[in-house]
């Protein structure tokens, strides 16, 4: 049997443990932060939602209304016709539109972080610098949500699995691999992303229905108005991504400031506490901003 560890080594790895501890942030609080920045950067998010969710909803509109036609008299047709196209065009505008708003979005959250005040034409500019390399993983990410949300259960297992793509493209030059690295990333964290969109999901299909049946029979304006709603709300939810983002970068930080402590520890080691230390460590990526970061 070994000797007991000293002094010296209980306390560094007591120290390495604490430094390890999960600053686990409630659903409910992640939300309730979204929701103020949202409010607070209104100058910013207002008119991209506007443009995205207002103008892209009534694109959706007309582009249905002209397509019923061709389902002849019957109602059902019809509505097949002018949902398939309504489909089609709003995979087309969210793959043009949304990296846009999405990372005007993130620059919104970043300055509330900072404790900065947030400015249009910084905001704009910013994420007209993003654009370029978001548009590539974020259109891949959307079409196959959106196609999987065709039959439910696949869409939301993809939305799960690439709920951080926008904030790693936004962010992260380094990485090769966007869409790969979300679905890592996400591991071990998705049944707290599932809960964040439940909120979002509440009020979607109500609101949905109150369109498809309601609203566009009120005219475009009502479209208009919808549309601009949904999509801060939407804006609302890419914050809060952003911020479980931020909360497993920070936990994948602190994994890695514990294994270099654990290393650090001289003399006879507690073998339970070193155990149970590497054994936290393991379970977390380090989010080394390398090429090797895909692989991680």
């Amino acid at each position: 049997m070994g000797l007991p560890p000293d002094e010296g080594t209980v306390t560094t790895l007591g120290m390495a443990k604490n430094s390890y501890q999960r600053a686990k942030i409630p659903v409910s609080v992640i939300l309730a932060r979204a929701t103020a920045r949202t409010l607070g950067g209104l100058a910013v998010l207002l008119p991209l939602c506007l443009l995205v969710g207002g103008l892209g909803h009534v694109a959706m509109y007309y582009a249905g209304l002209l397509v019923q036609p061709f389902g002849g008299t019957n109602p059902q047709t019809r509505f097949l016709y002018s949902e398939l196209m309504k489909l089609v065009v709003g995979m087309g505008w969210g793959v043009l539109a949304f990296p846009l708003l999405d990372a005007a979005t993130i620059y919104v959250w970043r300055q509330g972080e900072r404790g900065e005040p947030v400015s249009p034409y910084k905001a704009f500019n910013w994420a007209l610098s993003r654009y370029g390399r978001m548009f590539g993983p974020h259109a891949a990410a959307y079409i196959t949500i959106s196609l999987g949300m065709v039959i439910i259960i696949p869409g939301i297992l993809f939305g799960l699995q690439y709920a951080f793509v926008d904030a790693i493209t936004a962010t992260d030059d380094q990485s090769k691999r966007p869409l790969a690295r979300s679905q890592k990333l996400t591991a071990g964290r998705r049944g707290k992303i599932f809960r964040a969109w439940v909120p979002y999901a509440i009020w979607y299909v109500p609101a949905y229905l109150w369109l498809v049946y309601e609203a566009e029979g009120m005219g475009a304006l009502a479209v208009l108005g919808f549309g601009t709603l949904d999509v801060l709300l939407l804006a609302v939810m890419e914050m809060a991504m952003f911020a479980l983002y931020q909360e497993r970068i920070d936990d994948a930080r602190r994994a890695q400031q514990a294994r270099a402590e654990l290393e650090a520890a001289e003399g006879e080691d507690d073998p339970d506490a070193e155990a149970e230390l590497a054994e936290r460590a393991a379970r977390e990526t380090v989010p080394a901003s390398s090429e090797d970061s895909d692989s991680a």
